[in-house]
């Protein structure tokens, strides 16, 4: 019996190649606006990527402050993290350690669809237009902005503490 892989091995490249596509798509979408917010704010920015994780114990329902709560979060904190799935992106000013969750997205294992998600907003884009239409329904948004406020002013707070106390 002969195995002919020619054809799935043509595929399987034509995915790993559209992958990269997106991939490309998605850096690109969130490098215009890293510059976008840049120029709007007037600070020197950049936005980092990092994992999201489920703490345990860290639900609505643990906010007591009891003993048992106290020692099972001790417990679990070393217990092995587990991933939500979704990617978490920073606002960090470039001068001083300030930083705010812009918003969070989730990837498929070929990228799109994408999941970006603010608050209780999850919007799921299967394309770069459809993202950047997700993405600027956040970046519009009044809350947005008030969040972008705050950290401008808190980065505007420890550079003039950085300037006194030089």
């Amino acid at each position: 019996m002969s195995f002919n892989f020619d054809e799935l091995l043509q595929k399987g490249k034509g995915a790993a190649e559209n992958v990269i596509q997106s991939r490309k798509e998605i850096k690109t979408v969130l490098n215009e606006l890293e510059s976008s917010l840049a120029q709007f704010l007037e600070l020197e920015i950049e936005f980092e990527e990092r994992l999201e994780y489920v703490y345990p114990g860290s639900d609505s329902d643990s906010d007591s402050d009891s003993d048992s709560d106290l020692f099972a979060r001790i417990a679990n904190s070393y217990k092995p993290k587990e991933k939500t799935g979704f990617n978490v992106v920073y606002i960090k000013s470039k001068l001083v350690s300030v930083e705010r969750i812009m918003f969070k997205l989730k990837r498929s294992n070929d990228v799109y669809p994408i999941t970006i998600a603010k608050d209780r907003n999850h919007l799921v884009s299967d394309e770069q237009s459809e993202f950047v239409n997700a993405v600027g329904q956040i970046v519009s948004n009044s809350k947005f902005h008030l969040q972008l406020n705050a950290f401008k002013t808190q980065v505007e707070e420890k550079l003039k503490e950085q300037l006194k106390s030089e």
